[in-house]
């Protein structure tokens, strides 16, 4: 008999599924180690890289403690620089030439040629990478002397002096390199006599290490800073004109300014055609169509047939009372930028004594006289000789008997009148200078009056005018068609009168007013402007040019204390 098999009964389902919560289970636990594994190494990381960079940050502010200790020790008396009469006997210097024989290195970095442990090498003050310090035998000026170079070990690289603690896990010390990257002279102050002094430009690296610890000498960290230092130089005669208040130019297309070199001669090549010329003469030689610049503490105002070879800088804060602001006209009349400058402080105006003018002679020159002042002085180094016949002055320009031409004891003049003439009569006054703008010749005048004739400049001469100043005769020569250059006149008026100088007035010299108004206008065929003026206001009008010289920076300034001009951090 035949059999039909029974099938075999499927198992339960949930027998199927038996032991799927375990491999879940096992999955689930193995997502969350990994989970927690990636959280636990992203904290740690987290946490090493927070204290990396807390390292780092540590370094790289005692870095930057070690470049702020590195600039007060050039302020300290612990530095000394070589000093403008040494200049060109350790460095590699040129100098600028007459008048002033300033310097100016040859290169970047300066090169030492005497004096150093190592001869045409750079200027550095090393602590740190190898090498060593070069620096001329030169001692500074502390209580104890001892060399520059031993001063800057001593100071920016003994970490006894160098280390900065915080607390007993927070401490770090630094060394410091310097490399001089620039040296020249400059005059300061804001007219003669000036004091020739040295600026530098220096490199300097602070490499710090972090130990932690305050006695510990373990490396934990390091960092670099660099920062180019350098003290702030503004020259008193930055500018062709600069109003502490406000300067406008308006009127013809004479109306302009345009620069030129007197150490390469006098403007235009001597032609004095050219020289009464309109600005920027593209036949005229020694003419720069750039560096006149315009600038004002208050505001500028520029006409539309106005030329400006330069900036118009326009600086803060004008005199009381002042009420021009920014500038006004057109850009096109700029041949540089309108920029914003920082204040210009006023320069001092002239003193004089209580009682003066009293007791000081009185001179008026009418048709053919000629006045030669002091009386008595030799005239065998001026560019202007006595003309046949002259009789120098029969009276002193002197109050008593006590001047002698210097600051303390200028010669003292109650005023003096030109008129009359004209031509071959025009009258003539001439002013005996100094041999050079360290040593000029001071005359305090009460009043100078200038219709007819003109006054000749020999040498160096400063001329302080208390009440009222007018040139519109032949203005004022001092050597406009030879080499001398404007700096050889310094003009300062104390007065708050304006000062007019028009006509054919013209004029080679400085001109400080900073109470009243420099009026320049009516330049017709012979008046012109060459040099520089700074006043509370000018005005310049009626075609009347003006010709900066660029020497004039170099003719008195201020100096400021060292500071930083560039900063970067380097990779380590």
């Amino acid at each position: 008999m035949k059999t039909t098999p029974i099938p075999e009964m499927a198992p339960p389902r949930d027998q199927c599924e038996r032991g799927i919560a375990l491999i879940l289970v096992l999955l689930a636990m193995l997502v969350l180690s990994v989970l927690a594994a990636a959280i636990v190494f992203t904290a740690r990381s987290e946490t090493f890289a927070s204290y990396n960079y807390k390292l780092d940050t540590q370094a790289d502010y005692l870095a930057k403690a070690g470049i702020q200790r590195a600039i007060n020790w050039f302020r300290s008396n612990h530095y000394q620089p070589v000093t403008e009469s040494n200049a060109a006997t350790y460095y590699q210097v040129t100098s600028t030439g007459s008048p002033f024989n300033l310097f100016t290195a040859n290169g970047s970095p300066v090169i030492c040629i005497s004096g150093c442990p190592s001869s045409n090498q750079p200027v550095q003050l090393i602590g740190f990478g190898g090498g060593s310090s070069n620096y001329p035998d030169v001692n500074d000026t502390a209580t104890t002397p001892q060399q520059v170079a031993s001063a800057f070990a001593a100071d920016l690289n003994d970490p006894h002096n160098t280390r900065v603690t915080g607390d007993a896990d927070d401490s770090g010390y630094f060394n410091v390199n310097a490399v001089l990257l620039n040296y020249q002279t400059v005059n300061v102050g804001y007219q003669p006599p000036l004091a020739a002094t040295p600026v530098e430009t220096w490199l300097i690296t602070s490499r710090a290490t972090w130990t932690g610890g305050s006695g510990s000498s373990t490396r934990v960290a390091t960092a670099e800073e660099q920062a180019v230092v350098q003290p702030i130089y503004t020259p008193t005669w930055g500018d062709a004109l600069y109003g502490l208040c406000s300067v406008t130019m308006q009127g013809s297309s004479g109306t302009c300014t345009d620069a030129f070199n007197s150490s390469l001669g006098a403007y235009g090549g001597g032609n004095p055609s050219v020289a009464s010329d309109q600005c920027d003469s593209t036949t005229a030689n020694n003419v720069i169509g750039a560096g006149a610049s315009v600038g004002a503490n208050g505001g500028v105002t520029l006409g539309s047939n106005v030329t400006v070879s330069g900036d118009v800088v326009i600086g803060t804060g004008g005199t009381s009372g002042c009420t021009a602001s920014g500038f006004s006209g057109s850009t096109s009349s700029v041949l540089g930028q309108v920029i914003n400058g920082p204040y210009k402080a006023p320069p001092p105006a002239p003193t004089f004594r209580a009682n003066f003018p009293n007791g000081a002679p009185s001179f008026s020159l009418g048709s053919g006289s000629v006045q030669v002042l002091p009386s008595g002085a030799s005239w065998s180094n001026s560019p202007f000789p006595q003309t046949t016949g002259v009789t120098p002055a029969t009276s002193s320009p002197c109050m008593d008997s006590t001047c002698d031409g210097t600051s303390a004891h200028p010669y003292e003049i109650a005023s003096i009148s030109m008129s009359g003439g004209g031509g071959g009569n025009a009258p003539v006054l001439e002013l005996v200078g100094g041999s050079s703008p360290l040593n000029p010749v001071y005359y305090d005048i009460g009043s100078l009056s200038e219709a007819q004739g003109q006054v000749n400049v020999s040498g160096y001469v400063v001329l302080n005018i208390q009440t009222s100043l007018s040139i519109s005769g032949l203005g004022i020569s001092n050597g406009v068609a030879s080499s001398i250059s404007p700096e050889c006149l310094v003009i300062n008026y104390a007065g708050t009168s304006g000062v007019s100088i028009s006509g054919n007035g013209a004029i080679s010299a400085l001109l400080n007013a900073p109470n009243a108004t420099v009026n320049l206008g009516g330049g017709g065929s012979g008046g012109y402007f060459v040099g520089a003026i700074q006043a509370n206001n000018v005005s310049v009008q009626g075609g009347y040019p003006v010709h900066y010289d660029v020497q004039l920076r170099h003719a008195g300034g201020t100096m400021g204390v060292k500071v930083t001009s560039a900063y970067s951090r380097k990779k380590m």
